[in-house]
């Protein structure tokens, strides 16, 4: 297997865990990885768009979304009113946090998978892997 055929079946079973093991009838897989985004001192519109790969209008349409069902707020900067950020309320602090532990457990899950002897590398090699690819897109 090459880098380009574990990258397409990584993100295929990614998705699908999170899909089936983390998202449900109350919250969608996008919502998912909105609410997970965003930081406790919020996130600009844009940052979080650029988070997730998709266009401002998509990122919008998502947030409204959420505003929705309660879960975020969106604010005028104070220093430039075009820029907007998002931030979680109580309800999507609350939502956010069901979500962490979900995805704690899975992480749990996928652990106990693994020989004891090579969690550590293979924690590791994650790592690795996941800071290459934040250089690869921090360059684009």
């Amino acid at each position: 297997m090459n880098y380009g055929e574990v990258l397409s079946s990584f993100l295929i079973d990614l998705q699908r865990l999170f899909r089936v093991e983390i998202s449900d009838k109350n919250v969608t897989y996008s919502q998912v990885l909105a609410l997970v985004s965003i930081p406790d001192n919020g996130i600009e519109m844009s940052s979080l768009a650029q988070i997730l790969g998709i266009d401002s209008s998509t990122a919008t349409r998502l947030v409204i979304r959420l505003e929705k069902k309660g879960w975020v707020r969106r604010k005028h900067s104070d220093l430039d009113r075009r820029i907007i950020k998002v931030f979680l309320t109580m309800k999507g602090q609350n939502t956010q946090s069901k979500l962490d532990k979900k995805i704690e457990i899975l992480g749990q899950q996928i652990e106990n998978e693994v020989d004891v002897d090579d969690r550590d590398d293979l924690l590791q090699a994650l790592s690795s892997f996941h800071w290459t690819l934040s250089k690869l897109l921090f360059r684009k």
